[in-house]
């Protein structure tokens, strides 16, 4: 039986997956990519008495950070990501939502560098850098549940674009060989779009890999 719990919330224009996650018995939880429907996300944690302690970004695109704002106004939970991704964050043209007519501003609390470790919601969390997809982007690792959310690094069979500003898809793929194609097949990917996967699937079967 695995010791966590996930709810997947599929919020906004493109379907992103805004995942709440915690340890089984505990009431604090960590919000991945908050998306853009913060009504949605407080109404989940208010029926359920959960209490966010951190907002984490994977990277830094309209569609994944549009409710961290307004999330940590409501929570008091501090905005976290990769610190290569600061200034993009803050960027409405870096992060798109100019060109979607409402810009987004977001100011990380929290910058993290690769392999930084840390606890929240009762689990304990590694960061793993990926650019590619754009030059900060990040996945968190829970090594001892054998989980990465992996945001818009990979996807189920695919992978993320990289023709946006600061992607590289050289880059991206370098990322994904050499920071999670080489961790063990059982690893279970939750995807920043999409359904779930597998490490071992994506060695298989995805074609751009």
């Amino acid at each position: 039986m695995r010791k966590i719990h996930i709810k997947t919330m599929v919020l906004g224009m493109l379907q992103t997956n805004c995942y709440i996650v915690s340890a089984p018995n505990s009431k604090e939880v960590v919000v991945i990519d908050p998306a853009d429907n913060v009504n949605k996300i407080d109404q989940y944690l208010n029926e359920n008495d959960l209490v966010c302690k951190m907002i984490l970004l994977t990277h830094g695109h309209f569609d994944h950070i549009t409710a961290a704002n307004d999330l940590k106004l409501l929570t008091k939970a501090p905005i976290c990501a990769h610190e290569d991704e600061a200034d993009f964050l803050k960027d409405s043209n870096l992060n798109l939502s100019a060109h979607m007519g409402e810009e987004v501003m977001v100011e990380a609390d929290i910058l993290l560098k690769d392999g930084k470790e840390f606890q929240a919601g009762g689990l304990h969390w590694k960061v793993i850098y990926t650019p590619g997809h754009t030059k900060g982007g990040a996945c968190y690792f829970l090594k001892e549940e054998k989980i990465i959310f992996s945001g818009d690094t990979l996807l189920y069979e695919s992978i993320g674009r990289s023709d946006f500003p600061t992607g590289n898809h050289q880059r991206l793929i370098e990322s994904i060989q050499s920071k999670l194609m080489t961790l063990s097949d059982d690893i279970e990917i939750y995807p920043g779009h999409g359904r779930p996967t597998t490490i071992g699937h994506e060695k298989s079967f995805n074609p751009y890999l």
